[in-house]
């Protein structure tokens, strides 16, 4: 009995990590370019330019939370796969 509930506690630990990443992956993703969109309407409320640096850096931070999606997953998928047999190299 005490084992079951051991990994009903564990299972309900890792759905709610599982859940805490993906918020936290959305907030990022969200924010990201929201953050550096605003950074660069302010740039431009500076130097009274158009939306350039506005549209400029929205993509940067678009681009940014790619490029933090994409290494987040290597280094999650390099985690998970470590000690599995398809990782074993063969002398």
């Amino acid at each position: 009995m005490r084992d079951q509930l051991e990994k009903a506690a564990k299972s309900v630990r890792s759905s709610a990590k599982v859940r805490d990443d993906g918020l936290s992956q959305a907030f990022e993703f969200a924010a990201g370019p929201v953050v550096m969109g605003g950074i660069g309407w302010l740039v431009d409320l500076a130097t009274g330019m158009g939306p350039l640096f506005l549209i400029v850096f929205a993509v940067f931070g678009v681009i940014g939370s790619f490029v933090s999606f994409y290494y987040r997953y290597q280094a999650d998928t390099a985690r998970l796969d470590e000690g599995k047999p398809w990782t074993r190299r063969t002398h």
